[in-house]
């Protein structure tokens, strides 16, 4: 299998992990009631964290994975051109 290809189910498994990760964080509050206790920036813990990484965590982590995967996709497409040409 190709490096390329390897890297790319590299990539959806790590950005899967992320993607769940940030977009479930207010659960974290369900299994441990004591972090609901906490203040951070006047805002009760229990709705700021979930509100800062379900927004602007995440916006980061899809523009970092939007990049990867554009030059990830670049990569495949020359590797393709290249194996058509020796092919002829």
């Amino acid at each position: 299998m190709n490096s390329a290809y390897k890297k790319e189910i590299r990539y959806t498994l790590i950005f899967s992990a992320l993607l769940l990760v940030c977009g479930h964080m207010g659960l974290l509050f369900v299994a441990f009631p004591g972090l609901q206790d906490r203040v951070i920036f006047g805002f009760p813990s229990q709705y700021i964290i979930p509100i800062i990484f379900g927004w602007l965590v995440l916006m980061v982590v899809v523009g970092i994975q939007a990049k990867l995967t554009n030059d990830l996709d670049d990569e495949i497409e020359a590797l393709n051109s290249n194996s058509a040409e020796n092919a002829s």
